[in-house]
């Protein structure tokens, strides 16, 4: 990638004539490179006699992918110009010679010594904490050992740890070593892994223990607790073998063990012989060939001693084993890569393990070891911890604390003022701002619904473009007022449809805007009750017989699985994108249908219909292929009349996606219609079904900056699903995460993705999302598929960032932006006291910058250039709002939306903090400030016409003369000089100024 950006930059260069490269020889190219690559390790390519500017560029590209500087001066001397930045930015992710990690001694810790383990720290009191990451990509092997579809870490690896960190610290024989929970390795990303070993007791033990966390988890796990012990025993041998038994047959072992839910792949495939003689089992076990140079560094290699179990599982007639205890293990040899076993029960249900090498010499010991049956059903509990991203709205009540009641004006509601117009005018003539405007929301209840969702999302759409543009209520917040939008509680019903849409919007305007809106949803009036929620500083609340409830993410319990939720035909919607192909051919392999109606607004003609349609009747289904605009009533009747169905599963909908300020009832209606209208009119239509599934959106439930539309369409389709429950038919809305697979997340840009990431919402891939399909059909009316990426969430906390509703989720210090992180600001006002104004505008552009470059994703705030406008630096409305939200963070100053459009360089910003902070107009560092508004007024010189860009050169001409600068003479035609311009230069000419 790297290489194809250099070689485009080469290319403009040359298509430019600002350096012709052909002209370029090996002797220039020596001299830009300098003496370190004497030996021109490249150099050949460029030596070659060939007159193409691809050639060098090719030389030129694969040097700088190695991270060499390149002297472009020494090249083509006076003719460089600055490159174009984004595209053609040169940042290098290969590490540099003589660069690398640093050893865990730079780090002030010991070296681990072990392939699972990274580092060890001693602690005060004799105990230690030896630490490790695993991952599928960082140990590949590890997933050859899978247990109901889930990769497990051998509880011989874990017993490998404790008796590894015991050899470490003196105390080589694991006492006891008890198996809690089993170890999960994710598909992705890895696992945090944590030995703890405590201080010596008066005998010498030490207890020991094994945790593991997700490394975007909070919580950690423990997989095993123990006891290590510095005496160790005697190994016996086994030179005597084959030994005098009668052999197994084990060729269908592994097929065997894969029947029963344990999937071994090679490297656990060691098994190659077993005997049996009364109790005993002897067994030989190898491990590939390609796992040798681990076995060197293990003490004893996990996958050995993991196949000493399928020799038990091989001549028994029982359920599949896995580990339970382990007692007596001491590790007497290391490196060996062939083993001999002899497995001898116990009185106790246990077994008794002695391992030995390929020549009978003592390997280790296991005194006993109990092992528990594993059934079908504990191997399908496994699975809960892939359904931690399974989530649900809790609404929870609203703990006491002190509240400063608020100013508060109604409009819409009876009160002194009926609108915001009339309300803006009364603020002219001398009424005092509100702090709050409470607007109801009530759509006409005669209209259908579709036309009720419209109604309402245009009006309160109208509403927040006007309350955002109007200056005087910069101050205040707007409150939107709903009654029955939101179910606080199983079986409530949502009796206003049209209002949970609106509840979206809001939601959306919410994330945009940070602290201007509060929803509140309330079955009666209660102007206590309202006067208390106004004044919590929640953004979203419900009141219900006179309590404050408050939204919260929790994690949602995966329902136990009754009767097949599909039983006969099912209609998929949106089929010809990504999701409904991807449901389409889940819907056949996983639940067995056998009838498909596939629709789209093309049908047949659609790309990929005729290959979906083959693929699934290959597969053993009926399908139909039809044409149906599913948002038109009359349609979607004649659909469902010439084809009944059972099932539906809705995934159609489309994006437009842009800051609520921009949105238009146009761009809400088309949105809306493939959403809310096609839900509504099968809901209506469709008749008896067994199963009504929604595809929704995270939206709808956490707002989406820049996705007001299609928040207030998804926030419906929940709400039609806890309406269909609540009236016992069968429903789920699945508010889903950001999906990884393309279809309509092709048009996000790569700022969106970067938005998207730092907001703490990762991607689901097409597998975890099938599988959280499955889970999510048995549960609650709304379940919320969202993948969270917990360090990003943190992160967000402490810069006080973290929406509301999801601090249930997130163990950190959760703050309002709104009220800004009040130790963050107190130390940002402390930081500047004292300082003089030129060291205070420095420690603020400084802050600015760094802000600026979390936004957009750089590493260094250096890569934000202080005078460049934020526009030609990659921001827009959505990114702005976000820089917006973080300097408020550490500022605690009321900022408005607008703040980098008004103030669009960091140098700019930085000066207006530094007047807002001191509360003097005058203040700041005045050279700062000077700079800041040429570069104010640079910003706007675009829109300026070109008779006032000339009185405005004039003007400057004459600023710059007054400084003590030389003003520029003028040149060309006197006929198109302005007037000051030629009095200006009668002056100069005759000595006058």
């Amino acid at each position: 990638r790297e290489a194809v950006r250099f070689a485009g930059a080469v290319q403009v260069l040359r298509d430019r004539r600002v350096g012709t490269f052909l002209e370029i020889g090996p002797d220039a190219v020596l001299t830009a490179l300098g003496p370190d690559l004497a030996d021109g390790e490249w150099i050949p390519a460029c030596r070659r006699d060939r007159p193409e500017a691809d050639t060098l560029a090719t030389a030129f590209a694969r040097l700088a992918v190695r991270g060499v500087p390149i002297d472009w001066p020494a090249v083509v001397a006076g003719r460089t110009v600055a490159l174009p930045t984004t595209a053609f930015e040169h940042q290098s992710f290969w590490p540099r010679p003589g660069a690398g990690t640093p050893d865990a001694g730079g780090l002030g810790q010991a070296a681990a010594n072990h392939p699972l383990l990274g580092a060890a720290v001693e602690l005060p009191g004799g105990g230690a904490v030896f630490t490790g990451r695993l991952a599928l990509n960082t140990h590949p092997w590890l997933a050859d050992h899978a247990v109901a579809d889930l990769v497990l870490l051998p509880g011989a690896a874990l017993v490998e740890l404790a008796a590894h960190v015991g050899r470490e610290l003196d105390c080589p024989r694991v006492e006891e070593l008890i198996l809690e929970v089993p170890l999960v390795l994710p598909d992705r990303r890895g696992v945090q892994v944590r030995v703890t070993v405590g201080g010596p007791a008066p005998d010498g033990g030490r207890d020991v223990s094994v945790h593991s966390r997700a490394e975007n988890g909070e919580d950690w796990t423990t997989h095993a607790t123990g006891l290590l012990h510095p005496a160790g025993t005697g190994g016996a041998d086994l030179r005597t073998w084959p030994p005098r038994a009668e052999e197994v047959d084990v060729s269908a072992t592994y097929d065997d063990l894969f029947a029963r839910g344990l999937r071994y792949g090679p490297v656990f495939q060691g098994l190659t012989a077993a005997w049996r003689r009364d109790d005993e089992i002897f067994a030989e076990i190898t491990l590939p060939e390609a796992a040798h140079d681990d076995a060197a560094r293990f003490g004893l290699h996990p996958a050995l001693l993991d196949a000493t179990l399928h020799a038990v599982a091989a001549t028994g007639d029982g359920e599949a084993v896995l580990p339970f205890s382990w007692r007596g293990v001491t590790v007497h040899a290391t490196g060996a890569t062939r083993l001999r076993a002899r497995i001898v029960p116990g009185g106790d249900g246990s077994v008794a393990i002695t391992v030995a090498d390929a020549t009978g010499a003592p390997v280790a010991t296991v005194e006993a070891l109990s092992v528990r049956p594993v059934s079908a059903d504990q191997l399908t509990a496994l699975r809960r911890d892939r359904h931690d991203a399974l989530l649900c709205l809790d609404w929870t009540p609203l703990p006491a604390g002190d509240t400063l009641p608020p100013s508060v004006t109604a409009i819409g509601l009876g009160g002194t003022h009926h609108d915001l117009s009339a309300l803006a005018a009364a603020v002219d003539a001398g009424e005092p701002v509100p702090d709050v405007v409470l607007a109801r929301c009530a759509p006409d209840r005669d209209l259908p619904e579709p036309d009720r969702v419209r109604a309402a999302t245009h009006q309160v759409l109208a509403l927040v473009q006007q309350w955002l543009a109007d200056d005087r209520f910069t101050g205040s917040r707007l409150a939107v007022r709903t009654g029955g939008a939101v179910p606080t509680g199983p079986g409530e019903d949502v009796t206003d449809l049209a209002a949970a849409a609106v509840w979206g919007l809001i939601r959306s305007a919410q994330s945009e805007q940070g602290d201007r809106f509060v929803l509140i949803d309330a079955d009666r009036d209660d102007t206590a009750g309202l006067t208390a929620a106004l004044g919590s500083g929640e953004p979203q609340l419900a009141i219900r017989g006179g309590r404050l409830l408050v939204p919260r993410l929790t994690h949602a319990e995966p329902a136990p699985r009754e009767t097949p939720v599909f039983d006969g035909p099912v209609l998929v919607t949106g089929a010809t994108g990504t999701l409904g192909r991807l449901v389409a051919r889940h819907l056949v392999t996983a639940h067995a249908v056998r009838r498909l109606v596939l629709v789209s607004r093309r049908g047949p003609a659609a790309d990929g219909m005729t290959e979906l349609h083959t693929e699934l009747a290959g597969l053993g289904a009926e399908v139909t292929v039809a044409a149906c605009d599913v948002a038109d009533r009359e349609a979607v009747a004649a659909l469902l009349a010439a084809h009944p169905v059972r099932g539906i599963v809705h995934t159609a909908g489309v994006l437009d996606d842009g800051a609520v300020t921009s949105l238009t009832p146009d761009r809400m209606d088309v949105v809306l219609r493939p959403k809310a209208d096609a839900a509504t009119h099968l809901h209506e239509l469709a008749g008896d079904l067994t199963a009504f599934v929604l595809f929704s959106s995270a939206s709808g439930v956490l707002g989406g900056p820049g996705q007001g539309n299609y928040a207030a369409a998804n926030a419906y389709l929940d709400a039609l699903a806890e309406h269909r429950r609540a009236h016992g038919l069968p429903a789920v809305s699945l508010a889903w995460g950001r999906w990884e697979q393309a279809g309509m997340a092709d048009r996000l840009s790569e700022a969106d993705r970067r938005r998207m990431s730092r907001s703490g919402v990762d991607a689901i891939t097409a597998d975890e999302g099938l599988a959280l399909f499955d889970a999510a059909l048995h549960g609650r009316a709304t379940i919320a598929p969202i993948k969270l990426n917990q360090r990003m969430l943190r992160d967000r906390a402490a810069a006080g960032l973290l929406p509301p509703v999801l601090r249930g989720l997130v163990r950190a210090p959760a703050r309002r932006a709104a009220g800004a992180d009040a130790g963050a600001a107190e130390a940002l006002r402390q930081r500047l006291a004292g300082r003089d104004a030129d060291e205070a505008g420095e420690i603020l552009l400084d802050l600015v910058r760094a802000q600026a470059a979390a936004v957009l994703a750089h590493p260094d705030p250096s890569a934000v250039a202080a005078d460049r406008p934020f526009s030609e630096l990659g921001f827009d409305s959505l990114t702005a709002v976000e820089l917006r939200d973080r300097v408020l963070a550490v500022t605690g100053l009321r900022l408005p939306a607008t703040l980098i459009f008004d103030h669009p360089t960091s140098k700019a910003l930085a000066v207006h903090l530094q007047r807002e902070l001191s509360g003097e107009p005058g203040a700041g560092n005045v050279s700062l400030a000077a700079f800041a508004e040429l570069d104010r007024l640079e910003a706007t010189l675009a829109a300026i016409d070109e008779q006032s860009r000339s009185r405005l050169s004039a003007r400057l001409r004459e600023v710059l003369a007054r400084i003590g600068g030389e003003p520029e003479p003028i040149t060309g035609d006197i006929e198109s000089a302005t007037d000051d311009e030629v009095f200006a230069l009668i002056d100069r000419e005759l000595g006058m100024s």
